[in-house]
């Protein structure tokens, strides 16, 4: 009977000894996957700081780069009246968009590189055309030297009133241009091409998680 009360209670501890290991390897498993997740699976490269800017929105209200400030943003230089690319830059702006609804701190910001006939009036109405939830994406306007000065010495992207052609007559880039919380460019991208939203969206998750490093 002793001998018997002995087994018993080596085979319990054993038991016990493997339930409480599990219970270890399994805690160490979820801790590792959930370090995974929350380290940037690349680091973005560094392209420098947005300068300070002082602009018009859609809905005639100031805008200023403090605005931005703490947010995750996806720039683009377009004008409405173009009929080249940029109404296929601002339809996959609109897909962006769509596909962060659930990420509320990130921004969208169009920059106007036509400021003269792109009032704020018209910029509200090409803004409702594509869908754009205005409370997250916004249309900017202003003088024409600012905006290009922005264009050029802030993105280091080309833009230019000569040049162009019937079609676009304003020459600017199609690119896309990923802005850190921190207003650091941290990548550019190709706005007419299918693979701009997931390349972006994936991009921005780093950012969010080296955020929280």
């Amino acid at each position: 009977m002793e001998n018997n009360s002995k087994n018993l209670r080596r085979i319990l501890w054993t038991v016990l000894a493997v339930f409480l290991l599990g219970i270890g390897l399994f805690s160490l498993y979820t801790w590792m996957k959930s370090q995974e997740l929350t380290k940037p699976t690349q680091v973005l490269t560094d392209y420098g700081v947005v300068p300070d800017f002082s602009l018009i929105r859609q809905d005639k209200t100031p805008f200023t780069l403090s605005d931005l400030k703490g947010h995750i943003w996806v720039a683009d230089f377009i004008f409405t009246h173009c009929a080249g690319t940029c109404p296929m830059m601002t339809s996959k702006m609109a897909s962006l968009q769509k596909s962060m609804m659930k990420t509320g701190d990130v921004r969208l910001i169009s920059f106007s590189v036509d400021p003269t006939r792109d009032t704020p009036e018209v910029l509200e109405k090409y803004a409702k055309n594509f869908g754009a939830d205005t409370k997250t994406w916004f249309f900017l306007t202003g003088p024409v030297s600012s905006i290009f000065t922005l264009a050029k010495n802030g993105f280091h992207l080309p833009v230019d009133s000569v040049g162009g052609d019937q079609t676009s007559p304003i020459v600017h880039s199609e690119r896309f241009v990923l802005v850190d919380a921190k207003g650091h460019i941290r990548g550019y991208y190709d706005g007419t091409s299918e693979e701009v939203q997931p390349k972006l969206l994936m991009d921005m998750g780093d950012l969010m998680r080296e955020a929280k490093q």
